[in-house]
């Protein structure tokens, strides 16, 4: 299954390439839009055969993120007096897991699993 998946991510890149190549003929801001729809969505299956190739999916899914400031605490609990496990830097991918409050769970593409602050992360498109 995963030469499969892997196969499958290849060919969704080179697919994303000819979209951006298609995006930078646009003729009207419509067509551009709806090719910037179709590229989030091919995003999406990168990101969704990633996690299915790694072997480490979550129990839950809500989304894929990103953090989105410098230096975020990655908690074992939905607190700030939770342990701290890791500093997570700005751009790094997390799978949203779950909403407790002002906290999101997360994964890892590593498979660890903790909360940060919701502000620190943005969901992608």
């Amino acid at each position: 299954m995963e030469e499969m998946l892997t196969q499958l991510m290849e060919q969704e890149k080179q697919t994303v390439e000819k979209y951006k190549d298609i995006s930078q003929k646009a003729r009207s801001s419509t067509e551009h839009d709806l090719i910037n729809r179709i590229l989030a969505q091919k995003k999406f299956e990168i990101e969704t055969l990633r996690l299915l190739c790694s072997g480490k999916v979550p129990d839950r899914f809500i989304a894929f993120g990103t953090i989105i400031e410098d230096e975020v605490n990655f908690r074992e609990s939905p607190s700030p007096s939770g342990s701290l496990m890791a500093v997570l830097s700005r751009g790094t991918p997390v799978i949203l897991t779950e909403r407790r409050g002002n906290w999101v769970g997360l994964q890892l593409y590593d498979g660890k699993s903790g909360w940060v602050f919701r502000d620190y992360v943005r969901v992608n498109d």
